[in-house]
């Protein structure tokens, strides 16, 4: 039997284990989801702090509910670890580690390269490897191939006769005394590496994970895979189908890895159209908000995107900048991308100006200003601040002196970019009293406008919260 038809045999009968390269929002639902389907899973994080509390059933992350992870844990269906030599008891890897940009905005490998490196050395031969992590296309093919490969060399289990007789398809038992006795006998024995099609199969499936998204999670997202060959391409339609309802197929990696850069490039292209917009209405003194209900009303060729103080998250206003990175390669100007990024990039400094514009109203300045900002997550009721504009806008007008308070249901304590640590203030009338100007900056369902308005000074309204009209009220 081929090593294809030995790891779709034990996938059919379900004996097929499972491991997931990084804990975080990604990798611990995906690694849930596989386990409630009855598959054994092993999570691999550096942080051994996440796997103790994953161990302990302890959840992380909201949008696993914990009484399902607690039982999952329980039955002994996931288990967590930082020991990556446990990667030889692995029949499929799924990779979900983090692919931040460095200040240059380079596309950080790092995470990548460190994953395959920790593959390559520990696998066991029939293995599928599957990146989740969102980057540049040819990234499957033209980083990870290649360097899983050369790292393989370096694999105690992965030995070649020097007269030529291949080795690898032995699968090594870890009670099986054997194996040790054959790998201290290695004197006429040569390390070779393990070759994609044979001994591996490597493919591309871009998460698709919306932090707070009522409606649609891991296992009823669609989920696009992409794979090198078509046999790689079964075996993870196989792995997938077991924790995702709908897979949509396509013909390489590097249509997959395209297939997420161009989702997250629309939304910031049409987002940082409306934030355009919006300026220019309010330099106009016309209601962008108004403008946009009409519009909705046509049935056809119009999705309604909303303005606001700037993009936060991980996807999109990082990732069109991985597509920016390759397109170099190929001696193409991705011009409207790196105009919309610019256009993003620039509304928190606008937020400044309109909060200095709204103080100045009232015959005061920045400086010397007490501030408070309601909302620091990146959108509405979750505890994600990854990129968050409002970050950004605090770091500002803090530099220009202002008196910087916040208060954020979901998120206790921040620290900016520029090291500035805060911890959320309860929000009272007292503390909306006291602040000569309320920003806010997201719009969580916990703010009741009613009451921000009764007790606020000077407001910033710069997610539409506060439907009246009036003079201590100035809107994005």
């Amino acid at each position: 039997m081929s090593p294809s038809a030995q790891l779709l045999d034990k996938i059919a009968s379900n004996t097929e284990v499972v491991g997931i390269i990084g804990l975080g929002y990604v990798g611990l639902p995906l690694a849930v989801g596989f386990a409630q389907a009855g598959v054994k899973v092993i999570g691999f994080d550096k942080s051994q702090s996440k796997v103790d509390r994953i161990n302990r059933g302890d959840n992380y992350i909201k949008d696993i509910r914990d009484a399902v992870l607690r039982e999952v844990v329980e039955s002994i269906t996931l288990t967590a670890t930082t020991d990556f030599s446990r990667i030889k008891e692995c029949d499929a890897l799924l990779i979900c580690v983090p692919t931040p940009l460095d200040k240059f905005r380079k596309p950080d490998m790092s995470y990548i390269e460190a994953a395959c490196i920790a593959i390559g050395q520990n696998m066991k031969a029939g293995i599928f490897i599957c990146l989740e992590s969102t980057t540049y296309p040819t990234t499957t093919e033209d980083f990870m191939l290649p360097l899983i490969e050369a790292s393989s060399r370096q694999n105690p289990f992965n030995l070649q006769d020097v007269s030529g007789e291949n080795t690898t398809t032995r699968q090594p038992d870890n009670n099986d005394n054997s194996t040790t006795r054959e790998l201290e006998n290695t004197t006429t024995r040569e390390h070779d590496s393990f070759r994609h099609g044979r001994d591996f199969w490597l493919a591309y499936s871009p998460e698709r994970v919306d932090p707070g998204n009522a409606s649609f999670h891991t296992k009823n997202t669609p989920k696009v895979l992409g794979a090198i060959t078509p046999e790689g391409l079964e075996i993870g339609q196989k792995i997938y189908s077991k924790a995702i309802d709908q897979l949509h197929l396509v013909s390489s990696p590097k249509v997959a890895e395209m297939v997420k850069i161009l989702e997250n490039t629309y939304r910031l292209v049409n987002i940082s159209l409306i934030n355009e917009l919006a300026l220019l209405s309010g330099k106009m003194g016309i209601d962008i908000w108004e403008v946009i209900e009409a519009a909705k009303t046509k049935p056809f060729g119009f999705q309604a995107f909303y303005p606001g103080p700037g993009i936060g998250g991980h996807c999109i206003p990082l990732d069109p900048f991985y597509l920016e990175h390759i397109a170099k390669k190929f001696d193409f100007d991705l011009s409207m991308i790196h105009t919309a990024g610019h256009i993003n990039m620039r509304m928190p400094h606008y937020m400044v100006i309109k909060i200095s514009t709204a103080l100045n109203s009232i015959k005061k300045a920045v400086n010397g200003s007490n501030i408070l900002f309601l909302g620091v997550a990146y959108k509405p009721n979750i505890d994600d601040a990854r990129e968050s504009p409002a970050l950004e806008i605090i770091n500002l007008v803090a530099k220009k002196g202002a008196i910087v308070t916040y208060h954020d249901p979901f998120i206790p304590q921040v620290k900016t970019d520029h090291d500035l640590s805060l911890h959320s203030v309860e929000l009272t009338a007292e503390a909306l009293q006291k602040a000569d100007c309320v920003v806010i900056t997201t719009n969580h369902s916990a703010f009741i406008p009613e009451f921000i308005i009764q007790h606020a000074r000077l407001i910033v309204d710069l997610r539409n919260v506060i439907q009246e009209k009036g003079k201590k009220v100035f809107k994005l």
